[in-house]
């Protein structure tokens, strides 16, 4: 479901009633029962269910906190209240917070463990409209979307919230949200790259209009802390690095985990 902070975060497929938040590198696992659980009955109103995981030590900078406290958030969508709660765990307490809810008009079932990213002190959910989370104070509220359809979050390279999507069928189009000339939040277009002209020759060898209209081309995650967006078109998975303008082909992405202390060991090893 979410990957940061050294830590991974998992839930079954529609049983929500249980989080493990696992530590790669050592194996250490952490059972948490969720805030929410899932009902199993088919006439039950469809809730999209999204959680994160993130460090919970102040100023730490996250090269090797394993093994420390954490904290959990959780985003559940009720399409058929119009609602949208939020709950937040500490592991030091083992406690979670009390239910806040915001009112969400007209939203529609989207998936479950939609992606999360972290801007300073929020975390921004993509759950039919971005959902934004206080850490703080656990206060919710609404962000709209640059643009209607599919797209995903992101952080810019000035740690501002940023949106990427695929527009056209080929350009990779990507907005940061940040303050105009009078103060007022909105986003503004970054952006624009034509990934056929960056794919290999073949990658996209549909023609423009069915293209369009089977979304031929779609970004299926990001590297968060990265520049780095992985996008799906015909031919397979490729890696678009924003900052060199570079592709390549992947098999399949992952998140790998480094700790400097680990390289340190194995170079005394080696001496």
């Amino acid at each position: 479901m979410d990957c940061r902070h050294g830590r991974a975060l998992f839930a079954r497929i529609w049983d929500t009633s249980v989080l493990m938040v696992l530590d790669p590198v050592s194996g250490h696992q952490r059972l948490v029962s969720s805030p929410y659980i899932h009902p199993v009955s088919f006439n039950a109103a469809p809730v999209s269910f999204s959680a994160a995981v993130l460090c919970a030590a102040q100023g730490c900078d996250h090269h090797g906190c394993q093994g420390g406290h954490f904290r959990l958030a959780v985003v559940t969508t009720n399409d058929v209240q119009e609602v949208t709660s939020g709950w937040l765990y500490s592991s030091e307490t083992r406690v979670w917070s009390e239910l806040t809810s915001v009112h969400h008009p007209n939203v529609r079932f989207t998936n479950l463990a939609a992606p999360s990213v972290l801007v300073g002190d929020a975390l921004y959910f993509n759950l039919d409209g971005i959902i934004q989370c206080q850490l703080g104070t656990l206060c919710l509220s609404m962000l709209e979307k640059p643009i209607d359809g599919n797209g995903t979050l992101m952080a810019t390279q000035d740690g501002l919230l940023g949106f990427a999507a695929v527009v056209d069928a080929a350009y990779l189009t990507l907005w940061s949200r940040e303050a105009g000339p009078k103060g007022a939040m909105g986003w503004a277009k970054l952006r624009i790259i034509d990934l056929e002209a960056l794919l290999p020759v073949g990658a996209m060898s549909l023609t423009l209009e069915f293209r369009r209209r089977v979304h031929a081309l779609v970004i299926s995650s990001i590297a968060e802390g990265t520049q780095i967006i992985f996008v799906i078109a015909r031919a397979g998975s490729y890696m678009v690095d924003l900052e060199s303008g570079r592709v390549r082909p992947v098999s399949s992405p992952y998140m790998s985990f480094y700790i400097p202390a680990m390289e340190a060991a194995c170079a005394g090893q080696e001496q």
